[in-house]
């Protein structure tokens, strides 16, 4: 990718992969320490996803904060890579603007998958910004139903394996990491199912660990954060 960025609100990781940053309040939609190192480690593969759609089982997934939409690219596209179906429901408030989405080149940062360059290309004809509501994608064998929405408004139905949670910290969006919200998600796992995060915040873990998870921190990405966090429905 070339050095010279074209907004003030896209950066380069220390991976080298591009992300966002809010201007509302300088949080970065991924990880500075490696935005797709973030997505493939923290959330692909800390959820046993990435396992799942490498032994080729039909997963269905639900992220909180679809942001810049790195997350679903990665488990897209090995989704689409060992023919395994991927069912992905994402909740997005505010989508970042099409120029903006188009300037993180993650066409070219995963090629030679061709969803990224799917996906921006379904992204355009929503509209900038895209409606409230529903928005339907398919690239067989994934399907993407992502909410333009407020997640503390809209209820999720139906159960998944996974729920990667990546909304804004804490810090910057506390309803979305208060017990009632995490208490709704918890009850959308199944058993063996895992939520994931970045945060490992003591109240997370235990609001997490009082909807009957267990909630642990873990290793985060050499790099990155020293810890993140696990919390799995017991089978």
């Amino acid at each position: 990718m070339p050095d010279t960025l074209p907004h003030p609100d896209v950066i380069v990781t220390r991976d080298g992969s591009r992300t966002l940053v809010s201007p509302a309040d300088g949080e970065a939609y991924k990880s500075r320490a490696g935005a797709l190192t973030e997505a493939r480690q923290v959330y692909l593969e800390g959820s046993g996803v990435g396992a799942r759609l490498r032994a080729g089982r039909a997963t269905r997934v639900l992220e909180v904060g679809f942001g810049t939409g790195l997350n679903f690219l990665v488990t897209a596209s090995l989704a689409a890579e060992h023919g395994a179906p991927l069912d992905y429901v994402a909740v997005e408030l505010r989508p970042p603007p099409l120029e903006r989405l188009a300037a993180l080149g993650y066409e070219r940062l995963l090629a030679p998958s061709p969803v990224p360059a799917a996906l921006l290309a379904w992204r355009r004809t929503l509209g900038d910004p895209p409606a409230p509501g529903a928005h339907r994608f398919a690239h067989a064998p994934c399907r993407l139903t992502l909410l333009v929405a407020d997640a503390l408004a809209r209820p999720f139905e139906g159960s998944f394996d996974a729920v990667y949670h990546d909304a804004f910290s804490p810090r910057a969006n506390p309803p979305l990491w208060a017990a009632p919200f995490l208490h709704g998600l918890a009850a959308r796992l199944e058993p063996g199912g895992r939520l994931v995060s970045f945060t490992v915040a003591g109240a997370v873990r235990r609001a997490l660990t009082a909807a009957g998870l267990d909630a642990r921190k873990v290793p985060g990405p050499e790099g990155g954060k020293r810890e993140v966090l696990v919390a799995e429905r017991p089978a």
